[in-house]
């Protein structure tokens, strides 16, 4: 079997976990997921097998999609909850206006502190490495985009305030919870993050891992998913070859394309061809 899922995973597994899963359900170890989530996050999670592994160098993810809980109040060392409790402070009551306003001011680009349960690199080691042998260390902070970030609720009972945030690669959710509460004047953890979307593809599109073990998912092929990333070309059979073997090739297109996905004509992914020069494109990877 090749193909993608776009699985709607679980809380409590890692993502690693779920290529696993899937491994062992159609006996292969060519099994890659796009983009990570932890353990306690949930949503969607694209998992790619075996030949269509080769397609994961292409997808995009530099705009992601989230709902999470902000649980005010309360602060981890992970700042979410599966974490040690390292803070409490009382709460006070927010109008709807004042979290609003609070959310617009993280509109745009702005500066995070990774969390040290991060997997960023800092001197060799990974931070979450660091952070297990109970070292806090200086980290760099990196400048993101916050492109979309609205108030779906709050809950004056349960201190708990529930946005949606369209945000760009590299943005750490949880960081964003702590800083909006930290504006708003307390502390926070996340108590619950679901990804909603990995542009251009959306939750409602996923499965479940028992949908995909009883053979009820949709198994999407490289064409349906690149299809939707990069400008479909569709070749001869004279020319598919020449195009399997890295040939460059001439394309008279209305538009130039930095990237192409050559198609044949039952709509199989051959390969990736970038722009080099005038009209002409060269080979990037194969995908047969």
């Amino acid at each position: 079997m090749d193909g993608i899922f776009l699985l709607n995973k679980p809380v409590d597994k890692t993502s690693r976990e779920m290529c696993n899963e899937i491994g062992r359900l159609f006996h292969t170890k060519k099994v890659g997921h796009v983009g990570t989530l932890d353990p306690f996050a949930s949503g969607l999670l694209i998992i790619a097998v075996n030949k269509a592994t080769k397609a994961v160098t292409f997808f995009d993810e530099s705009v992601k999609e989230y709902e999470a809980d902000i649980s005010l109040g309360i602060e981890t060392d992970t700042l979410d909850n599966t974490g040690k409790v390292t803070k409490e402070e009382q709460v006070k009551k927010y109008s709807e206006s004042e979290i609003k306003e609070t959310l617009k001011s993280f509109l745009g680009d702005i500066n995070q502190i990774p969390p040290m349960t991060s997997a960023i690199h800092v001197n060799g080691k990974r931070l979450y490495e660091y952070a297990h042998e109970g070292i806090e260390i200086d980290r760099p902070s990196r400048n993101v985009h916050i492109y979309e970030l609205e108030l779906l609720n709050y809950d004056e009972n349960s201190n708990i305030i529930t946005i949606r945030a369209k945000v760009s690669k590299g943005t750490y959710i949880r960081t964003l919870g702590s800083d909006i509460a930290k504006k708003l004047g307390n502390i926070a953890h996340l108590s619950r993050l679901v990804r909603i979307g990995v542009s251009p593809f959306d939750i409602k599109e996923t499965s479940t891992i028992e949908e995909i073990k009883s053979g009820k998912a949709k198994v999407y092929s490289v064409y349906d998913v690149l299809s939707r990333l990069m400008k479909c070309v569709e070749v001869d059979e004279t020319k598919v070859n020449d195009i399997k073997n890295g040939k460059y090739t001439y394309l008279d297109l209305s538009t130039k394309e930095d990237r192409i996905l050559i198609i044949d004509h039952n709509h199989n992914a051959i390969a990736v061809y970038e722009l080099s020069d005038n009209k002409r494109y060269k080979f990037v990877r194969g995908l047969f």
